[in-house]
């Protein structure tokens, strides 16, 4: 009865371990993971020069969006901030990149004062909202509802040298720094995600 018992034991383990060995692989044929390119912006949006050796990466689950970017800005040092633009159906976007169409959500993503000019941003974005970072358009109690297809916009945004008395706005608001939204703040570069971009949205205007 003991070995029985034993056995029977052992078998539930050995199940047990193999039924969550089966659900960390699912989990992880769910994401997605990207690279793409940094390239300068004149704009916000359209697209310049690619920043050599520069990228961003995107990972997309069930828990979100996770990206992490590697570059090097060229506005010196001083604040920079990270900033997510969402489109959640680009398929019904009327223009190139969804360039004349209004994001489902544009929000704080990141923010770090950059001592030299390589830096790393990383940010995490969940499904639906409220989000605790600044939303500069869209509507926070949605923001992100289409994980794998969503058009993915980073935009890297220079906000002048770090002032004292004024880090704080420079590093979570995106006019931080910059009265009446003028110099010196600029975007600086711009990372696209695809995602289910297609017919005009993926036309070249």
């Amino acid at each position: 009865m003991r070995k029985l018992l034993r056995n029977s034991l052992l078998w539930i383990i050995a199940f047990t371990l193999m039924w969550r060995g089966d659900m960390s692989i699912a989990a992880a044929q769910r994401a997605s993971h990207e690279i793409q390119t940094v390239y300068t912006t004149p704009d916000g949006f359209l697209l310049g020069p690619p920043v050599p050796g520069a990228y961003g990466t995107l990972v997309r689950n069930s828990h979100g969006l996770t990206t992490g970017v590697h570059t090097t800005v060229s506005s010196g040092p001083g604040v920079y901030s990270l900033w997510w633009l969402i489109y959640n159906n680009p398929g019904s976007c009327v223009t190139y990149l969804c360039t004349f169409d209004l994001p489902d959500i544009a929000v704080n993503a990141t923010a770090r004062v950059v001592p030299g000019d390589a830096t790393n941003l990383s940010a995490h974005l969940s499904p639906g909202g409220p989000y605790s970072g600044e939303v500069v358009m869209g509507d926070p109690a949605t923001g992100l509802t289409n994980i794998d297809g969503a058009l993915v916009f980073l935009i890297v945004r220079y906000h002048g040298p770090a002032t004292p008395g004024i880090i704080q706005d420079q590093l979570t608001r995106y006019d931080g720094g910059c009265p009446g939204a003028g110099a010196p703040c600029v975007d600086e570069q711009i990372i696209v995600f695809p995602g289910d971009c297609a017919g005009a949205c993926a036309v070249p205007f």
